[in-house]
C-alpha cells in the first residue's frame, strides 16, 4: 500500500516518555487500517536533529509531528485523507494542511477551532499547530527543524515552508488532543519573535518585530510586526458630525470636540488633516471650537439634507487631499499615540485594501475587533462585550483578515475608495461599512483589523442596529461572499 500520511512522534531521551508515547501509539492504532504509518524519533542529540532524521525516513506524501502523549481524535487521519482526496479530485491538492486541536484544561482550555489559511495570523501566533501535515521534501527544501529556535521550532518551520509559494488547506475536524499546552513562558515567546523577525530578514522587508505586552495594552506573549514606512503619506481624517453630545465618564460632552482634542493631543503620526463634514444642524460654536482645536489642519465640507452617513462620507472624501483616507466617527477617542502609524503601516502592505482598529466601550470591554457573519448571514461584531483579553487563541491581539470592519474607524487608500464607488448612499445608516468592505474584497484586496490601533467608541452598549428591508435587500447581493469569511472556522465555531 502506498503511504499517504506519516505521523512522527517526538520523544525526549528520557524513559518517562514511554507511557506518553504509548498513549499516542494507541490512538494511532485506533485510526484503523489505512495508508498511514507511525514513526518515532530515536537516539540521543538535539530534538530538531532527531525530527529531521525521522522525516527523512518517512514514506508518506505528507508528514506531521506530534509530541509523545498527544492523542489523535477518532477518525482524524481518515478525515485528512478525505480532504486530500477531494482536493486532488479537483486538481488542487495542497502542500500543507492542518486540523483543529484540543488543548488541556491546565492550559488555555478548549478547542482551537482554526480559521482558513491566513498568512498574517501565522506571523502573530503559531496557529497551524497540530496536526500540520507537510510534504517532507518541502521540509527538506526549507532547511528542516532548527534547534536554535526551540521551543518555537514548529512555528519557525511553518514560517519558512509557507514562504515557498505553497498551497495550504484547512481540515475542519478536531485532529489531536495535546498532552501539554504550548509553552507560554518568556523563552518560548522570544523564540517565536526571533522566528518571525528572521522571516522578514529573509524577505528583505524592513520591519520591527516585537512582543506584545504592557506597552501596547495587549495580552503578552504574541508577536507584532511594524513595517517601516518611509515618507509617511498624508492621511485625510473624514469626520461626519451633527455636533451632538452625550454623557462621557459622567460628564455631558460634545462628542466631536472630544474626538478632535484626543486626535490632536495624542496622535504622533506627522501627516494628517481633518475633513469635518457637519450637518446643517451643527451649532456654529461647535464648529468654532473645532477650528480652535485643529487650526490649519481643519477643512470643512458641509452637507445638507436628512442625515445620510454614506453621503457624508462621500462628501468628505471628495474634499480630501490625502493619499489615504481615514473614516472616523465623532464619538471616538484616541487611546494610543502610535495608532495611526500602525494603521498606515498595515495599509502599506501589498494587497491590503481596508484597515480597521480595535474599539473599546468606555468600560474597556470590546466593541469591535472585526466583523463576521452569523449562521443567519447577519453581520456581527467579533468578541463584542468581552473583556479586552487575548480572545480565541490570540484573535484579539494579532492582526487578522476579515470580510469587513466597522466604518467607525476605517482606513483606505483614496484611489481604492474611488475605484469601488465609495459608500453606497442607498444605505444611509446601517451596514454601509460592511457593503463597502465587501466591495473592496471583491477586487481581490484584503480587509485587516489591527488591535495595535486602539480607540474608545462611545456608542451605547445597549444600542442594537435595526436592519430595514431595503438594507437587507442591498446586502443580499453579497450572499455569495459570506461563506468566504477567512476568520470563521467552517464548522461555524
Amino acid at each position: 500500500m502506498t503511504v499517504l500520511l506519516t505521523l512522527v512522534v517526538a520523544r525526549s531521551v528520557q524513559a518517562v516518555d514511554d507511557d506518553a508515547a504509548g498513549a499516542t501509539e494507541e490512538s494511532f492504532r485506533a485510526q484503523g487500517e489505512g495508508p498511514w504509518e507511525l514513526l518515532t524519533t530515536t537516539g540521543a542529540g538535539p530534538v530538531s536533529d532527531r525530527l529531521n532524521a525521522a522525516l527523512r525516513r518517512a514514506r508518506g506524501r505528507f508528514a506531521a509531528v506530534v509530541e509523545a502523549g498527544d492523542r489523535l481524535e477518532p477518525g482524524a487521519l481518515a478525515a485528512v485523507r478525505g480532504v486530500l482526496d477531494d482536493l486532488a479530485g479537483r486538481g488542487a491538492e495542497p502542500d500543507v494542511l492542518y486540523t483543529d486541536e484540543q488543548w488541556p484544561a491546565d492550559g488555555a482550555a478548549g478547542i482551537f477551532a482554526k480559521p482558513r489559511w491566513v498568512p498574517r495570523y501565522l506571523e502573530g501566533y503559531p496557529y497551524l499547530g497540530r496536526m500540520c501535515f507537510v510534504r517532507p521534501e518541502l521540509v527538506e527544501r526549507a532547511g528542516g527543524f532548527r534547534e536554535d529556535f526551540a521551543p518555537a521550532r514548529e512555528w519557525d518551520l511553518a514560517l519558512r515552508v509557507t514562504e515557498l509559494d505553497v498551497a495550504v488547506a484547512h481540515v475542519p475536524v478536531l485532529g489531536v488532543a495535546r498532552t501539554h499546552a504550548p509553552a507560554a513562558d518568556p523563552v518560548a515567546a522570544e523564540a517565536g519573535r526571533r522566528a518571525v523577525a528572521a522571516r522578514y530578514e529573509r524577505l528583505g522587508i524592513p520591519a520591527v518585530v516585537e512582543l506584545t505586552g504592557d506597552d501596547d495594552g495587549q495580552a503578552p506573549g504574541f508577536v507584532r510586526v511594524w513595517r517601516q514606512v518611509e515618507d509617511p503619506p498624508l492621511v485625510s481624517v473624514v469626520v461626519p458630525t451633527a455636533g451632538g453630545s452625550r454623557a462621557v465618564r459622567g460628564t455631558e460632552t460634545v462628542l466631536v470636540t472630544n474626538a478632535l482634542r484626543s486626535l490632536a493631543a495624542r496622535t504622533t503620526y506627522p501627516a494628517w488633516e481633518v475633513v469635518l463634514v457637519p450637518s446643517e444642524h451643527t451649532a456654529a460654536e461647535v464648529l468654532a471650537e473645532c477650528a480652535e482645536i485643529l487650526g490649519d489642519r481643519l477643512r470643512l465640507a458641509p452637507v445638507a439634507g436628512p442625515f445620510n452617513f454614506s453621503r457624508s462620507v462621500n462628501t468628505g472624501v471628495g474634499a480630501a487631499r490625502g493619499e489615504l483616507v481615514l473614516l472616523l466617527n465623532d464619538d471616538t477617542e484616541v487611546i494610543e499615540p502610535r495608532w495611526l502609524e500602525r494603521m498606515v503601516a498595515v495599509a502599506s502592505e501589498d494587497g491590503v485594501g481596508v484597515v480597521g482598529a480595535k474599539l473599546l466601550f468606555d468600560d474597556e470591554r470590546i466593541q469591535h475587533t472585526g466583523i463576521t457573519f452569523d449562521h443567519d448571514g447577519e453581520a456581527t461584531h467579533v468578541h463584542i462585550f468581552e473583556e479586552d483579553g487575548p480572545g480565541h487563541f490570540g484573535s484579539t491581539v494579532v492582526d487578522l483578515d476579515f470580510l469587513a470592519i466597522t466604518g467607525a474607524c476605517l482606513l483606505v487608500p483614496r484611489a481604492v475608495f474611488t475605484e469601488v464607488g465609495g459608500f453606497t448612499e442607498s444605505l444611509p445608516l446601517n451596514y454601509n461599512d460592511v457593503d463597502f468592505c465587501l466591495k473592496v474584497g471583491a477586487t481581490g484586496r484584503t480587509v485587516v483589523c489591527t488591535p495595535f490601533a486602539r480607540l474608545h467608541h462611545f456608542e451605547s452598549s445597549s444600542r442594537v442596529a435595526r436592519i430595514e428591508d431595503d438594507e437587507r435587500a442591498a446586502l443580499a447581493w453579497w450572499d455569495h461572499r459570506k461563506h468566504l469569511d477567512p476568520y470563521v472556522n467552517v464548522r461555524g465555531v
